[in-house]
């Protein structure tokens, strides 16, 4: 039986201290489930209760309380919610248009950007852009509410995220990834433009959302993605000119509002060249620590950062997952000895689950992890 409640659970462990056990997240923007494998899920669980639909165009678009609650999780999540003046309809094409203006059609249950708005643009452009409301009062319905309902009622551990992509990533998405990585070696002018919209718009959405519920919070979620499978999108120089000083000054508007939560940031892919910058940003907590990608061996990155870092997520989904239960086991077992040492780590997926891993995959992975993530750590056998 679990000696503690899942908040001083989560708080020993960001403290890099041992806890009873290695927390648990599944809810998270970063470790949810890609929308059918969701509600499959629930519908095995025997869950019929409504869900909170947080991001109506993205592949991961549901959650769930009574599901989490099922599945034993440490966390709950709160989220800005998308405005109600914003038709997220599906067109003749199977298209949804995010608010951000962005086309977005589901190809084997994922979200994918089916077009550029701003590929052409001039800087003129960015300034006529259609650009989301941060302060649509239809986005915090609710969540001052329920953010004060979960803390004094309940004894989760709460995170809570502003759900539009990171600014780097919102970036390149509007002008489209080969123009925008050419634009930050040769516009200068252009990348900094917008660049600087994409994190004022998104600094506003921050604004908000913990103006209603930063108090209440552990943990409050960032993310854009700057690594590929073999290394980082761009040079550690490019990125310190770039988008370090940016990160920075989201971070210190965060710790500002909510200065006893620890930030954390998700970043896929190979991004072990970035991680001292992006602890000097202000990142506390790294995820997801993927283990296949190049130079992100689980062990090195506890040695090398995990004095100033804690880690979130690492179990592989590209393999192990969707593997045989004897691979998943060994695959826990494995980040368990790299991470869990000392603290510093909350377990999780390396991304949502997707829906080539089975329900009972998904169900064994929590009951192995209950199972073994007990302090003291095993070693791997």
């Amino acid at each position: 039986m679990d000696k503690l409640t899942p908040r001083q659970r989560v708080a020993i462990a960001l403290n890099h201290q041992e806890p009873d056990r290695v927390p648990i997240d599944i809810g998270s923007t970063a470790c949810s489930f890609t929308n059918d494998l969701f509600q499959r899920m629930k519908a095995h669980l025997g869950i019929t209760s409504r869900d909170i639909v947080m991001r109506p165009d993205e592949s991961a678009a549901f959650y769930n309380d009574d599901l989490l609650e099922a599945l034993g999780v440490d966390f709950r999540h709160l989220f800005l919610m998308p405005s109600d003046s914003h038709d997220f309809g599906v067109d003749a094409e199977g298209c949804m248009v995010s608010e951000w203006g962005l086309k977005k059609k589901k190809v084997d249950g994922l979200s994918i950007i089916v077009n550029k708005p701003l590929e052409n643009a001039t800087l003129d452009d960015i300034d006529r852009y259609p650009w989301p409301d941060p302060f649509d009062p239809s986005r915090v319905r609710g969540l001052r509410q329920r953010g004060q309902y979960l803390y004094e009622h309940t004894e989760y551990a709460l995170a809570a995220r502003a759900v539009s992509h990171g600014f780097f990533e919102l970036a390149w998405e509007l002008r489209g990834m080969d123009n925008f990585l050419v634009d930050m070696m040769v516009d200068k002018e252009f990348a900094t433009k917008l660049l600087d919209k994409t994190l004022e718009i998104q600094m506003q959405f921050y604004e908000v959302l913990l103006r209603n519920v930063g108090p209440y919070l552990q943990i409050v979620e960032t993310a854009d993605d700057y690594g590929t499978q073999n290394g980082p999108m761009m040079s550690p120089n490019l990125f310190r000119e770039m988008i370090k000083p940016r990160r920075k000054k989201l971070n210190d508007l965060i710790r500002s509002l909510a200065p006893q939560a620890k930030i954390f940031h998700h970043t896929c892919g190979s991004v072990y060249l970035l991680i001292d910058d992006l602890i000097k940003t202000g990142v506390d907590i790294l995820n997801p620590v993927q283990p296949l990608a190049k130079d992100m061996d689980s062990f090195r990155l506890k040695k090398e950062f995990g004095s100033r870092l804690c880690f979130h997520g690492g179990v592989d989904e590209q393999r192990a997952l969707p593997g045989s239960k004897a691979e998943l086991a060994r695959e826990i077992k494995i980040r368990l000895a790299a991470f869990a040492q000392g603290g510093g780590y909350i377990m999780a997926p390396t991304s949502n689950f997707q829906a080539d891993t089975s329900i009972e995959n998904i169900l064994f992975y929590l009951e192995t992890i209950k199972e073994y993530g007990l302090y003291p750590i095993r070693v791997v056998e």
